[in-house]
């Protein structure tokens, strides 16, 4: 029986694999932790659309050509059960499900053969996708697929609805507090290192998107992605359907929401390529163009990780002593894939059979073209970390406009500096988890890491990714950015 401080199961995460874990060892019998930095709902699964599809893009046909057939169908049996299993817990705990076809089509006549060879892949995995022709949609297709019956879910309700079966169960949720280490022994009770004190536990699993514990090499094996996602009102007749748009312009979902229609795309990764409001801006003109009167209401960005070998990583983490469990790489379709990556937590936690599909998967081997893939990509987060950093001339800095940040060196320090709702804020300009320098993220006002995927606030605070620790907060003066000090408050400058 464990001590009163301590657990059989701690969770770090409480998005949509966190908490089904936690509440299926809670029911199970086991004590059980939740341990998250931010409130439920404010991670990846919580700025969601709340698609609740099988159907997830050209996914078959990346896995053709990079693994085992028999790891592809394994794949389509563990969403068809995280499927099942979110639904029936909506149906138990009454969260509104609204259901809908799912559509996959190609946007212009360059990208249509990649519907035939997903309808190919997909049926060959047992996935039943139908080919259509002449669909209803306000745009141009050529060539579509369907997958009948799949769902919304507004992810919010959904996840507020987890954490109250969850703590119903017994699971204790200790929210605001984050992981900064582990002390992790073969046989016994681990320690759990958190920004408020420690805690202790038997096993621990990791459901924080990226294992915030550095073993088993996952930043080489995953690629940070942001993805961008805007919501409004349409004119358009009733509710439109599912439907990811697959072209050169990228791949984008339109699904309904409660305030009309949502759409996701420009995915890309963390801190790559320019200001966030500019891709912000693509997105909003591209669903002005496919979603009839389109009118935006907000526009926002979440953040997953695309796995190099087409499938994600569920169970044991390396040099983990046995103790440590991770979920992780679901490439944007984590609802399925997160409910289903629980339940094989669950059965390896409780020392139940695996699913058929779970060991299938646990066994799977990598074909070179996913670590070509990888290579090429690991060589392109290392090159991040070089960074010509500039010296600003007093002149230079007055013109950091309101919402902006700038990465500049000061003496031999490289320096990042933020100017948010009138405050300036100056933090260390190297990343604390692989020393990347972060770039500014002007949509979502934060310094986002390259090379890790890190994401911090103006004030250094780690939101997301795997850094453990803050960015350095560095005296600077307002008054050199053109911005007066609050009043009674000296300023201490940097230089």
């Amino acid at each position: 029986m464990p001590a009163p401080d301590e657990f059989d199961t701690l969770v770090v995460g409480a998005g949509i694999v966190g908490l089904t874990t936690a509440l299926l060892c809670a029911e199970a019998g086991l004590t059980v932790a939740v341990l998250t930095a931010e409130p439920v709902g404010g991670g990846s699964t919580g700025r969601s659309i709340g698609v609740v599809s099988q159907l997830h893009g050209t996914a078959y046909s990346r896995m053709r050509s990079e693994t085992a057939a028999r790891n592809a169908a394994a794949y389509r049996a563990m969403n068809a059960d995280g499927f099942a299993w979110l639904l029936a817990f909506c149906e138990r705990v009454h969260v509104p499900v609204r259901r809908f076809d799912a559509l996959l089509v190609a946007e212009d006549p360059a990208t249509a053969q990649r519907i035939d060879d997903e309808h190919l892949a997909a049926r060959r995995a047992g996935l039943g996708v139908e080919k259509v022709r002449g669909l209803d949609l306000p745009f141009s297709t050529f060539g579509g697929l369907r997958l009948p019956d799949q769902a919304v879910v507004e992810p919010g309700a959904l996840l507020d609805a987890l954490a109250r079966a969850a703590v119903g169960a017994g699971v204790e949720l200790l929210q605001g507090e984050r992981m900064v280490g582990a002390s992790v022994v073969r046989s016994g009770v681990s320690t759990v290192e958190t920004t408020i004190g420690t805690r202790r536990a038997r096993r621990i699993v990791l459901a924080t998107g990226t294992p915030v514990l550095d073993r088993g090499l996952y930043l080489l094996k995953t690629q940070p992605l942001r993805i961008l996602a805007t919501a409004g009102s349409t004119s358009g007749a009733g509710a439109p359907q599912v439907v990811t748009v697959t072209g050169s312009r990228g791949s984008h979902t339109i699904a309904p929401a409660a305030d009309g229609v949502a759409v996701t795309g420009g995915a890309h990764p963390v801190g790559v390529g320019g200001p966030e409001s500019r891709r912000a801006a693509a997105l909003e003109g591209w669903a002005a163009e496919h979603v009839p009167g389109f009118e935006r209401t907000r526009t926002w960005s979440g953040q997953d990780y695309r796995p190099y070998n087409p499938i994600g990583f569920v169970g044991w983490l390396p040099r983990g002593a046995g103790r440590v469990r991770l979920a992780s790489g679901f490439d944007g379709w984590g609802l399925t894939n997160g409910a289903g990556a629980a339940i094989r937590l669950t059965a390896e936690l409780l020392g139940q059979r695996e699913p058929a599909w779970a060991r299938t998967i646990g066994r799977r081997n990598t074909r070179p073209a996913s670590f070509g893939l990888g290579a090429t990509a690991d060589a392109q987060a290392a090159a991040r970390r070089v960074l010509s950093v500039v010296r600003l001339a007093p002149a230079d800095r007055r013109l950091l406009a309101e919402g902006g940040g700038v990465v500049h060196r000061v003496g031999d320090a490289v320096v990042a500096t933020s100017r948010v709702g009138g405050t300036v804020r100056s933090v260390s300009g190297t990343c604390t988890r692989f020393g990347g320098a972060p770039t500014w993220n002007d949509l979502e006002h934060s310094w986002d890491c390259p090379v890790c995927g890190s994401r911090f606030a103006p004030d250094g605070g780690v939101l997301e990714g795997g850094a453990r620790t803050p960015l350095a907060t560095l005296p600077t003066d307002p008054a050199d950015w053109g911005v007066a000090p609050p009043a009674g408050r000296p300023a201490t400058a940097i230089n």
